[in-house]
């Protein structure tokens, strides 16, 4: 599908070609990058902040406003420490660069690191591990029990597993108690790119580790701050020995600019929207569950899960692009993507946030089957041609 050009936007809402469109799709997921107390946030920094530091931080690109977010965002995940990085691409990059390093593990160096990664993985991740040196191995989407198997084969090793906590193109949800349950003790690390989960998953939106009720010092955590924070960057967060690693020996966070000290700012608020509005993450909760059985119940495959995330595919590509323009008819903006390592090679990536109101949600349920009605022929004559 081509580029769409979205002139405009709010968290529930995006204008294209002129057109207002009830939307379902981003990662915007609690609607936090266009709260008010969020926007205003950037506006008080520009008073003494400018766009950008200019420089990296262990040069002159250091602000208060990096260094504090750093300790409010450990605090929030209930982690030692943290350390920002430009966005969530590099964090794991960084963390990879950290890891590759002898001072990373406590029994000193010898072979590369092996990665041991979900075959369906954000592909930061598999870039990551493979420009750092690591050996890698893929075990099985979602198996813990595949994942044993090929640890066991690297007992001599060190060995970092690596794993999307909610994965991008579908919402599948990793299972981290069985992943950490297949490591040995010792020289094991398990590595969560929490992008999709952090501020979506657990009571209070700490992410897939909350959700799953784990606290675990072997565990590491990288996301963005672009998604469910609302906001912009990236960062690591583990023991603050191994954060200091990072800063030592990630070439990434060393040689590049930071996110623009505002941003930084703004997601500090965004943080304390989040604790002072509890009742955000329940709301995104509430809409996940209401559409996910509605869906359900049209006959589209969604599985029941807590992730704002919901994929499907129809008949056809031909049904696919049919339905997608008469969602846009009727004011509804689904995306139908490629992005990799989807159910499909083309789908549609479903997502709702907690600003989407019962009326929206109304209109997209109506809009969903009148668009599954209006297809219908299409789906019979794909099935006559097979």
């Amino acid at each position: 599908m081509p580029r769409i050009p979205i002139a405009a936007n709010t968290a529930s809402t995006v204008t294209i070609n002129g057109r207002d469109l009830v939307a379902f799709g981003g990662c915007n997921y609690l609607g936090l990058g266009h709260h008010p107390d969020v926007k205003a946030s950037v506006v008080r920094a520009m008073d003494y902040l400018g766009l950008t530091t200019s420089a990296s931080r262990e040069t002159s690109g250091n602000t208060l406003e990096h260094e504090l977010l750093e300790a409010e965002l450990a605090q929030f995940l209930g982690m030692e420490a943290s350390i920002l990085m430009p966005e969530g691409y590099t964090a794991n990059l960084a963390l990879a660069q950290a890891l590759a390093a002898p001072e990373a593990w406590p029994a000193g160096g010898g072979d590369p690191p092996v990665a041991v990664i979900d075959e369906k993985s954000h592909r930061s991740i598999r870039n990551a591990v493979e420009a750092s040196g690591f050996e890698v191995a893929d075990f099985e989407h979602l198996s813990a029990a595949d994942a044993m198997r090929v640890i066991r084969r690297h007992t001599d090793r060190r060995v970092c597993v690596w794993t999307d906590g909610v994965f991008a193109a579908d919402g599948a949800i990793a299972p981290l108690p069985g992943l950490l349950a297949a490591m040995p003790r010792n020289n094991a690390l398990l590595v969560v790119d929490d992008c999709h989960g952090f501020c979506v998953l657990g009571t209070r939106g700490r992410g897939t580790c909350e959700h799953f009720g784990i606290s675990d010092p072997r565990i590491l955590w990288t996301s963005t701050l672009a998604k469910g924070l609302g906001c912009y960057g990236g960062a690591v967060a583990s023991s603050r020995r191994l954060i200091g690693v990072v800063r030592d020996h990630a070439g990434i966070y060393k040689g590049t600019t930071p996110v623009p000290p505002i941003l930084a700012h703004a997601a500090r608020e965004a943080l304390r929207v989040i604790d002072r509005e509890a009742d955000l993450v329940s709301r995104l909760e509430a809409n996940v569950r209401r559409i996910r059985r509605s869906l359900a119940a049209m006959g589209l495959p969604v599985e029941d899960s807590p992730s704002p995330v919901m994929t499907f595919v129809l008949d056809s590509a031909e049904r696919m692009r049919s339905f997608y323009d008469r969602l846009i008819a009727q004011d509804v903006f689904i995306p139908l993507i490629d992005y990799p390592n989807g159910p499909a090679p083309l789908y549609f990536r479903l997502s709702v946030c907690a600003m989407h109101s019962p009326g929206q949600i109304d209109h997209l349920l109506r809009s969903l089957e009148t668009a599954l009605a209006d297809t219908a022929s299409l789906a019979c004559q794909a099935r006559a041609a097979g």
